[in-house]
């Protein structure tokens, strides 16, 4: 383990690019186990398979070898994690319900952790030939069907509202009460489905402006998205206007409702149509 205080945590760009290379690497394995329908059932009742097991073996072995001693808490062992000042948050598979009903809105998503907040975060997207990226500030690049990165890495920023309102991304597969409720209440121009941490990237990118999550989600799902978005200029904030914290005391990693928007305005707004929603 590190402290929080290591100087290897100082350049938070170099970490985000050490997580850039680890997420591309994985996301080549999962393009590779593209064919794999060995589907099970966890007992949380998501969906794992092989393809999700080779990825979190891939990611293992490369974070180990750029970023030893820090600890990670994986999707897939999360049974096997140890409450650690700086760690790391893997998600192998996000999207493990789009992977098997071949969609392309999957992804590998990586961050580092200090202090309940993330430093540094990647998020690889392989069939989309997409990676995003960031600690002091975000990038994104294309990728090869081989990991490798094609072309140069590029600054990305969110962008203005649009005049005709927020085009938002809704879940392919998941959907709550209350994210339909936020984005039926505002005018949006548009409502985009896409699956995984994707939405964050698409968000930092300035190519899209809302997510409204109330369903249940895991630290692992955002806390990598939440680094990106983030360092591009938006936000993800909790209903009761506050940040995540990740790593929270007793080992339990679900997410409370949260929105991810292109400004503090944009997120505001959907908190307060939500805290005025009827609550089941």
């Amino acid at each position: 383990m590190i402290s929080p205080n290591d100087p290897r945590l100082a350049d938070r760009n170099a970490l985000a690019l050490l997580l850039a290379e680890a997420a591309r690497l994985t996301g080549a394995v999962l393009l590779a186990k593209r064919a794999a329908k060995d589907v099970r059932l966890k007992a949380d009742g998501s969906p794992v398979c092989s393809a999700d097991m080779a990825a979190d073996h891939t990611a293992k072995i490369a974070l180990a070898r750029l970023l030893p001693d820090i600890p990670v808490t994986s999707e897939e062992s999360v049974e096997a994690s140890v409450e650690a000042p700086v760690f790391i948050l893997l998600d192998p598979l996000d999207g493990t319900r789009e992977f098997l009903a071949a969609g392309g809105s999957y992804c590998v998503a990586i961050a580092i952790i200090r202090g309940g907040r993330p430093i540094a975060g990647a998020i690889a997207a392989p069939e989309l030939g997409r990676l995003w990226f960031a600690g002091d500030e975000a990038f994104t690049q294309r990728i090869g069907p081989d990991g490798a990165a094609i072309g140069e890495a590029e600054p990305i920023k969110v962008r203005a509202l649009p005049d005709d309102g927020p085009v938002t991304l809704i879940s392919r597969f998941h959907h709550d009460a209350l994210s339909e409720g936020v984005l039926g209440a505002l005018s949006s121009n548009g409502q985009l489905p896409v699956s995984s941490a994707v939405k964050f990237g698409i968000i930092a990118a300035g190519e899209a402006d809302l997510h409204v999550r109330g369903g249940q989600t895991m630290e692992w799902d955002i806390a990598a998205g939440d680094a990106i978005l983030t360092a591009a200029g938006g936000v993800v904030r909790l209903l009761d206007g506050g940040v995540p914290h990740y790593g929270r005391p007793g080992g339990d990693f679900r997410n409370p409702p949260f929105v991810a928007a292109s400004s503090e305005d944009l997120a505001q707004r959907a908190i307060t149509v939500a805290n005025g929603l009827p609550r089941s």
